[in-house]
């Protein structure tokens, strides 16, 4: 996803659901606008909708901190990454 879109994420007041399924975006892509939406304040998201993405811990964890000031958004994504152990 381009910045620009993040920019207007980041602006966005009247968003409140995201459906970004089926589309060829990595973890990454689904931090960047977990990220996006956590940063405005006056954010409506109430849904954000990665199925078919696999999520990280990194996204897990930005995701339960979300929460916080956020607690009615849900997500949904096509399952956790899960790191390997050596």
């Amino acid at each position: 996803m381009r910045n620009q879109n993040l920019l207007h994420l980041l602006m966005n007041t009247t968003l409140r659901i995201l459906k970004m399924s089926r589309n060829p975006m990595q973890s990454a892509g689904c931090f960047a606008i977990l990220k996006s939406v956590q940063a405005n304040p006056e954010t409506e998201v109430e849904f954000l909708d990665f199925s078919d993405i696999c999520a990280d811990q990194e996204f897990e964890d930005l995701f339960e901190s979300t929460k916080e000031t956020l607690p009615n958004l849900q997500v949904k994504h096509g399952g956790k990454i899960y790191a390997v152990l050596n």
